[in-house]
């Protein structure tokens, strides 16, 4: 790996989809990081975020969708209002936010992380 900023910038900008599951990474909560044994997990639609930094800060509500390409995550009730005065989801870095619960609806993911704290 590179120690140059540009490089890395270029690296993570240009990554395939594949790799960028790794940008949308958000810690867990601390109840959560016990029951699982993992400091952070993949954010996925269904999840319930607490979003830590930012003008929505200590807000919490269940994430609506992920953008891979972008590398954003979108929070229910978390909206900017438009100049007509529609609303738009706000988009959020994952590293801002904190899962305080799992969407386990997939038998894949649930035995992913339940594998991962035997």
């Amino acid at each position: 790996m590179t120690r140059q900023p540009r490089k890395q910038r270029n690296q993570t900008e240009r990554a395939p989809l594949h790799e960028r599951h790794k940008q949308v990474k958000a810690t867990l909560s601390d109840d959560l990081r016990e029951e699982f044994d993992q400091r952070s997990v993949r954010v996925n639609a269904g999840d319930t975020v607490e979003v830590m930094r930012g003008d929505f800060a200590g807000e919490e509500g269940e994430v609506a969708s992920v953008d891979l390409k972008k590398a954003v995550v979108f929070v229910e009730d978390v909206t900017l209002e438009k100049a007509d005065g529609e609303d738009v989801p706000r988009p959020l870095e994952a590293s801002n936010v904190r899962v305080t619960d799992l969407d386990l609806s997939d038998d894949r993911r649930e035995a992913r992380l339940e594998g991962d704290s035997e």
